[in-house]
């Protein structure tokens, strides 16, 4: 048998003959959970040994991806595909983290002490299992799902990746936090983690600087947090990063200075229904369609910018608007379609799916889920300024009306109209006060309701 010289390429199993044969083979053990036989031994085509350590690496590749297809089901995820952790997985997890030791100039992380690196390596090796090709330098290339396991495993034994809720519990334990101000603390880590891995940005404390933490801040706003309550979860996060800086695991509290300023609400205009005149001129002005169909219907229903925006065509094919998605629990409801807006309705629904968008251009970026159409506010007052709408109360800063100012107008008519208010806090979704209609009144009848809705009259 030809003597095989050195200098074959890392990760790839030595050719042989087999008896009888004259032509190089290889041969690739098949991991467990692949299914069929042991190992896959292919020939090589040739007689020549530097021709077979040629051939080799290619052969090798086109074995294992046969492999790895053979590993995975239909949807693409892998057949011995681990779940969550389990009791082993875990044991081995609190060993070496019980084994690293801090790294002596850098806060918050570990390294693996000298006489243990060994096992280490061995470790990660087994978490590896055996490469799946080669790239184009050279390097072992393993499984996708494999390296993803691996490089979070070791992220968080030396602390280069630690999940934002990592200490929420011992931190709240440690400090005896109770009630209240502990759920405010998870949700403000709930919320965090949420945001993360929506904006593509790793779950992993090392990753939150300043600029996250702001742009963070500024999504609760945009999704119509209020700024006290922004506030507070941001001072939730302060105090628990305070508290990981102070047993550094991080070096930095990005949270501080993070709060936003309340407005003061004696430097803004007291916001108005708008008068007949200005509704007259903002309906029959130059708008978009969007933004005039939305007008309209803001106009002649008392809904809310984002309800609108939110309504799909099952919502309105009963006759109805029914609003599913509220701020408030009164604000699921049912509102009559006005017959002033039976033809925009059938417009916007023609050949359309239940599940689709009555307002279907309307966009809803990541960091405003559930808010879809926020440009639209924008776009109204560009448009109400162009058509000289912008009264401001004397040394006010903002404008007496906005886009809200369409449900104040509905709820001015329909109380002029002399409708009970009842109805009319139905309609609008405002909660029904007292407890005769707040607890015991299954509230008005969808009639009463159509007589609220049909009251209010554009003005001619």
């Amino acid at each position: 048998m030809p003597k095989a010289p050195s200098g074959r390429p890392a990760g790839v199993p030595k050719p042989y003959l087999r008896p009888g044969s004259n032509l190089w083979q290889v041969k690739v053990k098949v991991p467990k959970g692949a299914g069929g036989p042991a190992q896959i031994a292919r020939s090589l085509k040739t007689r020549d040994y530097a021709e077979a350590l040629r051939r080799a690496p290619l052969v090798v590749a086109d074995i294992r991806r046969e492999i790895e297809a053979r590993r995975r089901n239909p949807d693409g995820t892998r057949k011995d595909a681990k779940g969550p952790p389990t009791a082993d997985d875990r044991k081995a997890a609190e060993w070496w983290a019980q084994v690293r030791v801090p790294a002596p100039d850098a806060p918050g992380r570990f390294v693996i002490p000298a006489k243990h690196v060994s096992e280490w390596e061995d470790e990660i090796d087994r978490m590896l299992g055996e490469p799946v090709g080669e790239d184009e330098s050279g390097r072992e290339r393993f499984a996708r799902d494999r390296e993803v396991r691996t490089r979070d495993f070791i992220g968080l034994i030396t602390g280069s990746r630690v999940p934002v809720a990592d200490a929420l519990e011992r931190y709240l334990e440690q400090q005896g936090i109770r009630g209240s101000y502990a759920s405010r603390t998870r949700l403000a880590v709930g919320r965090l983690t949420t945001w993360l891995r929506a904006e593509g940005v790793t779950d992993n404390l090392h990753t939150v600087t300043g600029r996250v933490a702001d742009r963070f801040a500024d999504a609760l706003s945009d999704r119509g947090v209020a700024t006290a309550t922004v506030n507070s979860l941001v001072s939730a996060l302060s105090a628990y990063w305070e508290w990981m800086r102070r047993r550094q695991v991080v070096e930095t509290n990005p949270w501080q200075g993070q709060q936003r300023r309340v407005v003061s609400r004696d430097r803004n205009a007291d916001k108005r229904p708008f008068t007949d005149d200005a509704i007259s001129r903002l309906l029959n002005g130059p708008a978009d369609q969007t933004l005039a169909d939305m007008m309209r219907i803001a106009a002649l229903s008392g809904l809310r910018l984002n309800e609108i925006g939110l309504l799909k065509v099952a919502d309105v094919s009963g006759g109805s608007f029914v609003v599913r998605d509220g701020k408030t629990p009164a604000s699921n409801r049912s509102v009559p379609i006005h017959s002033g807006l039976k033809s925009l309705v059938n417009r916007r629904t023609a050949g359309k799916g239940k599940e689709e968008y009555l307002i279907e251009e309307l966009t809803m970026p990541p960091s405003r889920e559930g808010r879809r159409g926020g440009k639209v506010s924008e776009r109204f007052t560009a448009y109400r300024r162009s058509l000289k709408l912008d009264n401001r109360q004397e040394g006010r800063r903002q404008s007496d009306t906005d886009f809200h100012s369409f449900r104040r107008w509905f709820i001015t008519k329909a109380e002029q109209a002399g409708n009970a208010e009842s109805t009319i806090r139905a309609v609008v979704g405002h909660k029904r006060d007292g407890v005769t209609l707040g607890v015991y009144s299954a509230g008005p009848s969808d009639k009463q309701k159509a007589t609220v809705v049909e009251s209010v009259k554009l003005p001619v």
